[in-house]
């Protein structure tokens, strides 16, 4: 377990104080394990994010930047190590444990020193309307209680802060299926064998699970929907995203309370696919992905979204094709799994400004940084393979069978644009480099893979509408159908500013290497 006896803890406690940026054991070098088969790499960030607690203690104690106003939260993160085992680790594989660890770890670093804030931790304390260091890491460490809230309703323990905490609502009550819902605010005082203390309008109630307040907007601990299959339980929680600086879950707050609900047949449906056509990916979901929630595909100005900051969770839009949802289930995940492998071992070498978008992408209308090319090719490697899989299913017909065609084809292509870009522009690790290899050569497979399915660049090109309507994507000046390669032609000339893809078919065919006849 991750703190028994806090010896796993506590050893890596001095490699984290000497260097933040390394917060892991070095990979051993087994490109393909490291990609695809190392589940031991989730609990190692999990046993990284509760060292890193330790070190915040460690340092709270002994450095006093708040001059006593820590004092509260050295007692209650006592409480939390010290507890049960099994109950500290469900608490911590909540994806609001390592985003609140996170943020303490930067907060009193930059409380130390303050020329060490990052753009993501100045985000942070700009959400939380507070700019000065010891002020902002007051504010979080009272965001703990959160996690002990957690903890005890996991336990059925009792805990009274000695400062109540006030914060907004709804919130998630982490390493939990429920939830703090309601208008407006509260101050939480305590927790009583999974009975919630707080005081609302001037009023000291006690929440418990299953009542139902008098009023519509009053606070009541709520229980999320979960799609389940077998013994995998998926949470649909929209309130795990409330936290500072997550910006994308702004959107979740206008949605109703019920559409969370009415998409679990949809994601049942789409988990039994991923697990019939690619299990591999379905062992990985059920390891790493926690909690997720979905909006309508018309809200925000995304379709779906990860956070490196709150591992084993994303957001998704509901498109109403369960086909359409396992690709998008498989898609982050993948995203979430290489977060993972980058907090251990950076791959790319990334000189002072690596995040400008520069580099041309086939699957976005914007220019991204290498960094998301690298993503890009990992995560499609995987959709490429499911889409590849149904197809040689042979269960679809129709629009949707014509919709799979599209999807394998467009993503396999994709990956050969991906990878030509990050051989041209991006610069290695020494393990990057054996790591990128190794997704080359997994590239080329899916290129052999397509032909060998029979398929070709000339397949229609096919657009899934949100209400699961699978269409045409256009006619070409002849009325016939626009095929994938039209419409990547198009894409490039559109997007591609830079005109570092101007011979795509060139690039395709020498990375790819696909014939020509496939681009006619």
């Amino acid at each position: 377990m991750i703190n028994k006896a806090g010896a796993e803890i506590r050893r890596h406690l001095e490699a984290i104080l000497r260097d933040s940026r390394r917060r892991g054991r070095p990979l051993a070098m087994d490109a393909r394990a490291i990609l695809w088969d190392d589940t031991a790499i989730y609990l190692r960030r999990y046993e990284k994010a509760a060292t890193a607690l330790i070190a915040v203690q460690q340092v709270l104690r002994s450095r006093r930047p708040l001059r006593g106003e820590e004092d509260e939260f050295l007692d209650l993160c006592g409480s939390a190590v010290s507890a049960d085992p099994e109950h500290f680790t469900q608490l911590w594989r909540d994806p609001s444990a390592y985003f609140w660890v996170r943020r303490a770890y930067e907060l009193l670093g930059s409380c130390l020193n303050p020329a060490s804030r990052t753009p993501e931790l100045e985000k942070y304390c700009s959400a939380i309307s507070s700019a000065k260091p010891q002020e902002a890491l007051a504010l979080h460490l009272e965001e703990f209680k959160k996690l002990i809230i957690g903890l005890n309703m996991i336990s059925g323990g009792e805990r009274r802060f000695r400062r109540p905490m006030e914060t907004k609502l709804p919130f998630s009550i982490p390493g939990s299926r429920y939830s703090v819902t309601g208008c407006g605010s509260v101050r939480a005082t305590g927790i009583d064998r999974r009975m919630l203390e707080v005081v609302y309008n001037g009023e000291s109630i006690r929440l418990e699970i299953g009542n139902r307040p008098a009023g519509a907007d009053a606070p009541r601990i709520a229980e999320c929907p979960m799609a389940w299959r077998g013994a995998y339980e998926l949470l649909l929680k929209p309130e795990a995203f409330y936290l500072p600086g997550i910006g994308a879950a702004d959107v979740l707050h206008d949605v109703p309370d019920c559409f969370q609900e009415q998409q679990v047949a949809l994601l049942e449906e789409a988990l039994e696919l991923i697990e019939r056509h690619q299990p591999f990916a379905y062992e990985h979901l059920c390891e790493v992905v926690r909690v997720i929630a979905l909006k309508p595909p018309a809200s925000g100005q995304y379709s779906n979204v990860s956070y490196s900051d709150l591992p084993g969770a994303f957001i998704l839009s509901a498109f109403q094709e369960p086909y359409w949802i396992a690709d998008a289930l498989i898609h982050e995940l993948f995203h979430n799994r290489l977060f993972f492998i980058q907090e251990v071992e950076p791959i790319l070498i990334e000189p002072d400004g690596a995040e400008t978008a520069n580099f041309y992408s086939p699957w976005r209308d914007d220019l991204r940084p290498l960094n998301g090319l690298l993503h890009a090719l990992y995560v499609y490697i995987q959709v490429v393979r499911f889409w590849s899989c149904v197809w040689r299913s042979g269960e679809t017909d129709g629009q949707r069978k014509a919709y799979v065609a599209d999807q394998a084809v467009r993503g396999t292509l994709g990956l050969a644009i991906a990878a030509s870009q990050l051989r041209r522009h991006g610069r290695f690790t020494k393990v990057g480099a054996e790591l990128f290899a190794e997704l080359e050569s997994e590239a080329e497979t899916a290129v052999s893979a397509m032909s060998a399915l029979g398929l070709s660049s000339a397949v229609p090109a096919m657009i899934a509408r949100p209400d699961g309507e699978i269409v045409l994507s256009g006619t070409g000046p002849h009325g016939r159908p626009l095929t994938v390669i039209d419409t990547l032609r198009q894409h490039a000339r559109r997007h591609d500013v830079h005109r570092q893809c101007s011979d795509l078919e060139a690039i395709l065919r020498t990375e790819g290497g696909l014939p020509e006849a496939t681009l006619d």
